[in-house]
């Protein structure tokens, strides 16, 4: 047990961090980044470098946003002068003597957790793994609630492992981190385990935490010791967006237990009436939530439910979209209705969907068969694709590296030089006859539904749709927000418990109010969905007042 002595010393620790505290409670779209970079930095780049301030944030994304807006709203810096914004893991890894992290070490990521124990370990069964490890999942999450692994496990309503196999796994994992390699390994879990015990990080003027309510125990206690040496601090968060419990995130650290003096930011400038009202009905079912009333913008919207894709009316539409799934396999049905739909669209990572050197390809046979040029570069492209050649040797590195670079090629050159077996009369050929090596009939198909929906020059820039989950696109906004309701949960959501239903209601909250304008749920009829639909009749009735 603590003694009088103790307690007083931590009572005065805490006193000393209120006084030095601020905590930013920023409801979706009421500027909580914008307040950080052109408020907080503003305030005190008169005073200070900003190499003394720390921006700590979660996803390289949004840290990379952060510099940027920094950047823009400060000229006079380089991107070398904010060198301490950073996920939280970097921020540790920078301060990593080589005693604690040997360059050498290996970090290792999902993939790789898996592939260990599949291979380490032949007595486990291969038909339980997945990209993602259900049981090394459970572990990490236990690490990061700084709690019993094996108490965690058994806390979990569904369970992919049995309890035999989870120690297994556990103990596997854990041995070839440390025996079963020429090289060390770590993991992120280690990292910021490492930090905490091991790394002295150096004294800052201000220290900024982004998505604060994201925080599991264990980051916590890398941010406490952060603090301690820090002049300032400014803790920025909405505990309605926390939806990373399933890693052992918890908010009460922000909200409760992190001292600090509140500041609460009461206008959102994303969304107006129609999507604030529904939100805020899906917002009643959160448990424990803080106060925090807000203002609604003058935006026009509306919120409708479509039972069928193709009735959402994208083409009718302008703007940027968010089509959004609850979890990866509900994702790749969106995809694979977008492609339906013939939609051109990405992921939040920018990659889309299509494979784009086969695009580059149906442009360059193109231009040949309209009878203009292309360059060396188009023409080797191409050529990994054509099937009908009097040579194949033509596709080979060994015949374009003995080409010039500045040559130019029109159809009559690769006909003579590099094989095309047409006669001059076939030249006008249409692309699918010609590129066929890894096309397939989906493939032809969907190209054509994008040619004749789009035109080439669109399909070169940026697309407006972004298809991926809830998660994965929470800090972003879009015009218009479509959210699939299926889950495919193993048991629907009226048999959860009041905090899984809190839970629940977090993620489709923070998908709701990614939307700037409009709202369109899609199938939320599924039986194991959480109930968007009864939420939507709410809203009509409530509208209807």
């Amino acid at each position: 047990m603590m003694n009088s002595t103790q307690a007083n010393s931590e009572l005065q620790k805490l006193k000393k961090l209120y006084r030095k505290t601020i905590k930013i409670f920023g409801p979706p779209g009421t500027g909580k980044t914008h307040t950080l970079v052109e408020k907080v930095l503003k305030k005190h780049l008169i005073k200070t470098s900003p190499q003394d301030i720390a921006f700590i944030s979660f996803t390289n994304k949004a840290v990379n946003t952060a510099v940027n807006r920094s950047l823009k709203a400060f000229p006079q810096y380089t991107t070398q002068d904010f060198e301490r914004f950073k996920t939280l893991h970097k921020y540790c890894r920078r301060y990593f003597s080589e005693e604690v992290f040997d360059p050498k070490d290996c970090m290792i990521d999902y993939a790789l957790q898996t592939k260990i124990v599949k291979t380490s370990d032949k007595r486990l069964s291969q038909d339980n793994f997945t990209y993602k490890d259900w049981s090394l999942g459970i572990y990490s999450k236990a690490r990061n609630m700084l709690a019993s692994p094996i108490q965690i496990y058994k806390k979990e309503s569904y369970k992919q492992d049995s309890l035999d196999v989870f120690c297994r796994k556990v103990k596997t994992y854990e041995h070839y981190k440390m025996n079963g390699a020429e090289r060390a390994f770590i993991d992120f879990d280690d990292m910021i385990e490492r930090a905490i015990d091991e790394v002295t990080f150096p004294p800052l003027k201000v220290l900024i935490v982004d998505e604060a309510q994201d925080c599991t125990p264990l980051q916590w206690s890398v941010i406490y010791k952060i603090a301690a040496n820090t002049d300032r601090i400014y803790l920025a968060g909405d505990d309605d967006q926390a939806i990373y419990q399933w890693n052992g995130a918890d908010p009460k650290y922000f909200t409760k237990f992190f001292p600090g003096r509140k500041v609460r930011l009461r206008k959102t400038k994303r969304f107006g009436e129609a999507v604030h009202r529904f939100s805020q009905i899906i917002r009643r079912g959160i448990l424990n939530s803080e106060e925090k009333e807000y203002e609604h913008g003058h935006q026009p919207g509306y919120v409708k439910r479509y039972l069928n894709f193709k009735e959402i009316p994208f083409t009718q539409l302008e703007g940027t979209w968010y089509i959004l799934g609850r979890i990866g396999s509900t994702v790749n049905e969106l995809r694979m209705m977008a492609k339906d739909a013939g939609l051109y669209f990405s992921d939040n990572e920018e990659s889309k969907c299509f494979d784009e050197n086969q695009w580059e390809a149906i442009k360059a046979w193109t231009r040949l068969s309209t009878n203009k040029k292309i360059d060396k570069k188009q023409a080797q492209l191409m050529y990994r694709f054509i099937r009908e050649l009097k040579d194949p040797s033509y596709r080979s590195e060994k015949f374009w590296n003995n080409e010039p670079d500045f040559k130019d090629y029109n159809f009559k050159d690769l006909q003579e030089w590099c094989g095309l077996d047409l006669a001059p009369s076939s030249q006008h050929k249409q692309w699918w006859w010609i590129l066929r090596r890894n096309f397939t009939p989906r493939h032809i198909i969907y190209f054509l539904r994008l040619l004749r929906r789009y035109g080439q020059k669109e399909l070169d820039g940026v697309p407006k749709i972004i298809i991926d989950t809830i998660h994965s696109v929470k800090g972003g906004e879009a015009h218009h927000v479509v959210l699939y309701g299926k889950a495919n949960y193993p048991s629907n959501y009226e048999s959860k418990s009041k905090e899984e239903k809190t839970n629940e209601k977090k993620v489709w909250y923070t998908g709701a109010t990614r939307a700037r304008r409009t709202i369109h749920l899609l199938s939320t009829d599924y039986k194991y969905n959480y109930p968007l639909g009864e939420d939507y009749l709410v809203y009509v009735r409530e509208k209807e007042k």
